[in-house]
């Protein structure tokens, strides 16, 4: 029998006796789930990019690149006609229990009423519109799927109730990491974004310990399709006192930069359209805006990863400059208007992608200047402040945004004092409705 003697929101609690082997099971059956989906969605994205911009190999900006012009232009709007046609058809007919609301449900109706088929046709929708080239992330698909899965596997198998949020919590936390080769990245997210945000189940010593090993089974099943290679590429960046003196300029303009995206997306989602008969047309829509930008600059389409990789190894040149200043004005407004149109999606990629871009572009005028600051490892400060600000989650943009390239240690410290600043002073400036309306949605 299921134990109701104590709330989720007390925190982790010690299992009993003959829950041990129920909760180790649920923990290694979550982690290899949350690895498998990862790979698997990870092959689905390459597939949707191959069939929406008909170039077999590479990266987004280069399948754009190759494509044909109308592929490039009617692309994410085809991808946003298919996806909001199945979602208008989806939240008409109930919808989808979210993670958030499943950690947050303490009575379990809402992981009982999750189930796993709608969470799954839901990711594949969210990795369609990202393959398709619409401008938002697509973090929500394995964190949800791997979530449903965790939720149906702990009510399978009987999981004392005050463990099921936390393990619903640290299998979408290691569905991320799954994706991006980030475990410690993941489990932070399921700690300092999902549980405590939503309950206070991850203020407990071993709700975080839980975390880091199903994120951990997780990013080591991944390896089966990544090779434990790191997300992005970067060039060495050794410790020098130009960039630590750049990153006093980097740090509150990425900070500011991160506040006016987050009221930005915020504002969109409390605009957002109503879920009718024109979902379709305002997702296809959008993405036709997206799909016309990306004559000019091919790394505006998709989540923002390859912007992220574009401002790591952007040259100190004019004409890169030009590039990541499209990006910065771009890229947050091209995400708005898709998340307002009505799309399903993340914010995490966006969020670094324009982070990335504004260090870059700042490394970039400190070059043309005369002084030697590493581009890279601006782009990498900027790239965590922001996501920092975007998410108020200081350690875990930290610490994600420091394994995405496998980063020199020496940014560690300075990522971690970045994004902490960085969110403590920009809770005060205005715009809380619409950063309450980002969080809610």
């Amino acid at each position: 029998m299921m134990s109701t003697s104590r709330p989720a929101a007390c925190g982790a609690p010690s299992p009993a006796p003959g829950q041990w082997w129920r909760l180790s099971l649920t923990i290694l059956l979550s982690g290899v789930a949350a690895g498998l989906i990862g790979i698997s969605m990870a092959y689905l994205l390459e597939g949707f990019e191959w069939l929406f911009y008909g170039v077999r190999d590479g990266s987004l900006p280069q399948r754009v690149t190759e494509a044909a012009t109308w592929r490039r232009v009617l692309a994410p709007a085809a991808g946003g006609l298919v996806a909001g046609s199945l979602w208008w058809w989806e939240r008409a007919t109930g919808g989808v229990v979210t993670v958030e609301r499943t950690v947050e449900d303490t009575s379990l109706d809402s992981a009982r009423r999750m189930g796993i088929l709608r969470p799954f046709a839901d990711a594949v929708l969210q990795v369609l519109t990202v393959g398709s080239g619409n401008s938002v992330g697509r973090e929500g698909a394995p964190r949800l799927a791997a979530g449903a899965v965790a939720s149906r596997v702990s009510l399978a198998l009987r999981v004392d109730v005050e463990w099921v949020p936390v393990l619903v919590a640290s299998a979408a936390g290691a569905g991320l990491a799954a994706m991006y080769n980030a475990p410690l990245g993941g489990a932070a997210y399921a700690v300092e974004i999902v549980m405590l945000a939503s309950t206070r189940a991850g203020r407990g010593v071993r709700a975080p310990a839980l975390a880091v090993v199903i994120s951990v089974l997780a990013t080591v099943v991944s390896w089966l399709h990544s090779h434990a290679a790191a997300s992005l590429s970067m060039p060495r960046a050794p410790l020098a006192g130009a960039d630590l003196l750049a990153a006093v300029v980097v740090i509150p303009t990425a900070a500011l930069a991160g506040w006016g995206a987050r009221s930005l997306w915020g504002w969109f989602k409390a605009h957002r359209l109503p879920d009718s008969w024109t979902l379709p047309l305002a997702i296809g829509g959008a993405g036709l805006l997206t799909g016309t930008t990306s004559l000019w600059l091919a790394e505006l389409p998709g989540n923002g990863k390859d912007a992220f990789q574009a401002a790591l190894t952007s040259p100190p040149t004019g004409t890169a400059l030009v590039a990541l200043a499209g990006v910065i004005v771009l890229k947050p407004l091209l995400t708005g208007a898709t998340l307002g149109a009505g799309a399903t999606g993340g914010l995490l990629a966006p969020s670094f992608a324009l982070g990335s871009s504004v260090g870059a572009a700042l490394a970039g005028l400190a070059h043309l200047a005369g002084a030697d600051v590493s581009v890279a490892a601006m782009a990498v400060l900027g790239g965590g402040v922001v996501l920092a600000v975007t998410q108020k989650a200081p350690v875990f943009a930290a610490l994600f945004i420091w394994e995405l390239p496998h980063a020199p240690l020496w940014l560690l410290p300075v990522l971690l004092i970045g994004t902490t600043g960085a969110v403590a002073v920009t809770t005060w400036l205005p715009g809380r409705r619409a950063d309450a309306r980002l969080h809610r949605a």
